[in-house]
């Protein structure tokens, strides 16, 4: 009944085997506690015409809302939607730097989802589930402990408490790679497959990997975490393609003979960033155009280990830019055959781009909504926004 259109008491007597008297005393119960309501007799309108009218049932979406966050390393991101994941709407809030505080951290990201909220005219008691995607390795209770990094602390100071606390909600915390697999899962270029990995390819990379249609988390949440990087020869590191496209293409600017009629010449150095870069290349800029074949030698063989290392179906390049990853793609296709034998696994972009956390954060909010229902008190009807567009 959740994602269907209203149905009969004999079509849910068909899908579940229950008796009719059981199946309308359980819809009489969800109706009770707000989760669903008894459609109006359909006869007056011409649907029924012989004997008389059978009862139907229809989901209340609008009985709660959820909200989806991309908590990254400079801008917080809230997705709210109904309980069948349609956004109705969003809304953004950047920290003062990279290097912004814990304090700061929990703030802003208290303020982004107000914001949200206040957006589509919905109160903060609507909410039955926020979720909150960080980069950082999550464990199973949303803690992010004993790492011995400090970055990865600042960026989940006890989020959970802190939400629960200050807004009395039911909070979640994942690591944003595993919520962008999900969202993969659910919308994007995983779907249908049990086997596959999202890689976030944005400042630092990180994987969200599922095997055989579950995450692969790890004890402490560290399962999809990319610092044995440091050991693959040719990679060097975890940094992602946003943070190298731009770094590169400001060091081969230093030296005035490299490409001298780039375009990328006109640009103050603080205006070059992985969008600038990715536009040039977009128009066979020669600097830009070296700078993405050599990020897309790079993710060859990063994309060569993975492969190895889960013999997995797909991988998928997600972040904001993912949409011009085209010339990326093309080297790693050209690439991957020389470290890795058949059959070799799909390589694709995401089509999600810079919604992907949030849009997995949603769906890790509704899947614990809908596990918990019988468990969560609703809150009292409110005005019903229009979703802002179907998703």
């Amino acid at each position: 009944m959740w994602d269907s259109d209203p149905v009969t008491g004999s079509d849910l007597m068909a899908s579940t085997g229950l008796t009719r008297a059981t199946v309308h005393d359980v819809c009489e119960d969800l109706a009770h506690r707000g989760w669903i309501h008894e459609v109006e007799n359909q006869r007056e309108h011409g649907d029924y015409r012989l004997g008389r009218p059978a009862r139907r049932y229809c989901f209340q979406p609008m009985a709660g809302v959820l909200v989806g966050v991309d908590c990254g390393q400079d801008m917080t991101v809230a997705t709210v939607t109904d309980l069948r994941g349609r956004t109705l709407t969003r809304h953004d809030h950047a920290f003062s730097s990279t290097e912004h505080s814990a304090e700061e951290r929990l703030d802003v990201l208290s303020r982004t989802v107000l914001g949200a909220l206040e957006k589509a005219s919905l109160a903060a008691s609507q909410v039955l589930a926020v979720a909150v995607g960080v980069p950082a390795p999550v464990d199973v209770d949303g803690r992010t402990v004993g790492t011995a990094n400090p970055f990865w602390e600042r960026m989940n100071p006890n989020i959970v408490e802190y939400l629960a606390d200050r807004h009395g909600w039911t909070a979640l915390v994942d690591n944003d790679a595993n919520l962008a697999a999900l969202a993969e899962g659910w919308r994007g270029a995983g779907r249908g497959l049990r086997n596959f990995v999202t890689l976030l390819t944005g400042e630092a990379l990180g994987a969200g990997i599922v095997e055989e249609g579950r995450l692969l988390r790890g004890v402490r949440g560290g399962a999809g975490e990319m610092r044995f990087l440091d050991l693959v020869e040719g990679v060097g590191s975890p940094t992602g393609i946003g943070a190298l496209s731009r770094d590169w293409a400001r060091e081969a600017l230093r030296d005035p003979k490299t490409h001298p009629t780039s375009s990328l010449r006109k640009l103050a150095p603080e205006d070059i960033d992985a969008e600038a870069v990715f536009a040039a290349a977009a128009a066979a800029d020669p600097l830009a155009t070296e700078v993405v074949e050599r990020l897309g030698a790079r993710c060859a063989r990063i994309v060569s280990t993975l492969a190895v290392l889960l013999d997995t179906d797909r991988i998928v390049l997600a972040g904001a830019l993912s949409g011009s990853y085209t010339g990326i793609l093309r080297t790693i296709e050209r690439d991957l055959p020389r470290y890795v034998h058949p059959p070799l696994p799909v390589v694709a972009a995401s089509e999600l781009g810079d919604e992907a956390v949030s849009i997995g954060a949603v769906r890790r909010a509704l899947d614990h909504v809908r596990e918990q229902a019988l468990e969560i008190e609703l809150p009292p009807a409110h005005p019903v926004p229009a979703p802002a567009h179907p998703s």
